[in-house]
């Protein structure tokens, strides 16, 4: 995963690792909850680092492409 430290919320890698090691899916769905949250509030704050920018998930296509 790179890492860009000004995008990057505080906490969001111990939330990465959390959900990887998650076992069971009630579990899973809070973690993936409280990232989201982190998330949110991080876009909240620093309006500036997203505006224009597209909220679209990236479709398999795009991701595989990236890839390449």
């Amino acid at each position: 995963m790179t890492r860009i430290k000004e995008y990057e919320p505080p906490g969001w890698r111990d939330l990465c690792a959390k959900l990887k090691a998650a076992k069971d899916p009630e579990e899973f769905q809070a973690i993936v909850n409280e990232i989201n949250q982190l998330l949110t509030e991080h876009e909240k704050s620093h309006p500036e680092d997203f505006e224009g920018k597209s909220q679209r998930p990236a479709t398999k296509k795009g991701m595989r492409a990236n890839m390449r």
